[in-house]
């Protein structure tokens, strides 16, 4: 087990000033295991070994089966299917971590869930490690299926990958595998662009290559077929003078964490498998939770914070603008109010909005904070609330609904209690006034859509 005590390290605030903080060590390695070319003793010797020796905390795993003793709560995996009994995995051997697959994302972009199991399922696993001291991070084990072509494969899964990195949890990313493709090679070579391009079009994600980031960095390929005086590459794959298969990349903030990264080419490895595991250390900073919201968290969150009243409410705030977004579909579509924007952190906020031509623009109607308050976005609507007269009127009829009273910030964002909806009467006649204000809007909008 790789050595997880907390330590204090230098890290960057903010402000960009160095600052004592308390950090978690995390090692991560990624290594395509041979699975369909081992026999039985030399797969059971490599989960041994990724098992027993101080390797990493969390694995990303090529050509490999799980054993079935390892906990379904400290892996995921899927098999690739067809003429391949094996597939891709994210393991954790720390009893610490625990790893949750992540099966949809939703885009910052749309409301629309986007399946993450890719183009060829068990070619990638994207997944998440709970941390308690640090919060979640994201695992994303790759592999470059040959089907004819690698190439082809690995520019199918950054563009389904791309949804994820869009995302709440594409904040903090660590990426590796095999990916079938090198720029260790003759820059003269004809598929060297294509292999450049792909690679770019993974750092493209918002990716940095470890390799290049860590503190302590590994040797690079002794007389790479590169040629280049700067040249990065590590020896994962092969001998005289052998290329690189295997990355592991990871998000800016990530990236700039990590302390070393280094190959392990020694015995046993290299009678285990035709690749090199790659492993890297990160410091990540403790106490900084990172939490990540969607709609369906943030009305159980509500729950747990406020009670079932305001839960409820919420629920029923979500529902509607659902609803009210598939009457608008069938007859606008530019128009869209089932986005939903959430807040990452701490503390969680949901706005509801409408979305005007994808968005050009954005109507903001209310929002609903971590103390179970409801906000008007006046200070930020347009038009055709965007004068007082309008506003005030809009104001006078909240004002109107039972046991609610908001002061008259009329270029602010007064609030008041989430619960105070909690009768069916009230909600109704809140729900009124803002069918009625998201209609006269699109009205508008329509209008000087014609007029263009």
């Amino acid at each position: 087990m790789a050595n997880n005590d907390l330590k204090i390290g230098k890290v960057a605030t903010v402000s960009g000033e160095d600052a004592e903080a308390e950090t978690r060590r995390l090692r991560i390695a990624t290594w395509n295991m041979d699975h369909w070319k081992r026999n039985v003793q030399q797969r059971q010797d490599g989960w041994t070994k990724l098992r027993d020796r101080e390797i990493a905390d969390v694995a990303l795993l090529q050509e490999c089966v799980p054993p079935s003793d390892i906990h379904k709560t400290h892996h995921a995996y899927r098999e690739i299917g067809g003429s391949r009994s094996w597939g891709s995995a994210v393991v954790s051997f720390d009893p610490s971590i625990e790893v949750d697959e992540i099966g949809t994302v939703r885009s910052r972009y749309s409301p629309t869930k986007f399946s993450m199991l890719g183009t060829y399922p068990g070619s990638i696993i994207v997944t998440r490690l709970n941390l308690a001291d640090v919060g979640s991070i994201t695992c994303v084990s790759v592999y470059g299926l040959i089907n004819v072509y690698s190439q082809t494969t690995m520019l199918r899964i950054v563009a389904d990958l791309i949804p994820l990195f869009d995302s709440p949890d594409g904040q903090r990313v660590i990426l590796g595998g095999d990916l079938n493709v090198t720029t260790a090679n003759n820059p003269q070579h004809p598929e060297f662009p294509r292999y450049k391009a792909i690679l770019q079009a993974v750092e493209s994600l918002g990716l940095e290559n470890v390799a290049l980031t860590a503190e302590k960095k590994a040797p690079s390929i002794e007389n790479c077929l590169c040629g280049q005086a700067d040249c990065f590459h590590l020896k994962t794959y092969g001998n005289f003078p052998g290329t690189q298969f295997d990355w592991l990349y990871a998000t800016p903030e990530l990236a700039r964490r990590c302390r070393m990264i280094e190959v392990l080419r020694d015995s046993p490895f290299d009678e285990l498998s035709d690749h090199s595991p790659v492993v890297a250390e990160f410091d990540v900073p403790i106490g900084v939770p990172n939490r990540m919201w969607e709609p369906e968290s943030i009305v159980e969150e509500m729950g747990i914070r406020h009670g079932e009243k305001v839960q409820k409410v919420l629920d029923e705030l979500i529902a509607w603008a659902y609803t009210k977004h598939g009457k608008l579909s069938r007859t606008y579509k530019s128009v869209s109010l089932n986005r939903l924007p959430t807040s990452t952190g701490d503390e969680p906020i949901i706005w509801v909005q409408l979305d005007l031509k994808y968005p050009d623009r954005i109507q903001y109607t209310f929002s609903v904070n971590s103390r179970g308050e409801l906000v008007i976005q006046f200070q930020y609507m347009i038009a055709p609330y965007d004068t007082d007269d309008a506003k005030e009127k809009m104001w006078a009829k909240i004002n109107k609904i039972p046991n609610i009273e908001i002061p008259k910030k009329l270029d602010g964002r007064p609030s008041f209690p989430l619960a105070s909806l909690a009768a069916p009467a009230a909600f109704e006649q809140f729900i009124a006034i803002f069918d009625e204000f998201i209609d006269h809007t699109i009205e508008q909008h329509v209008h000087h859509q014609n007029d263009d």
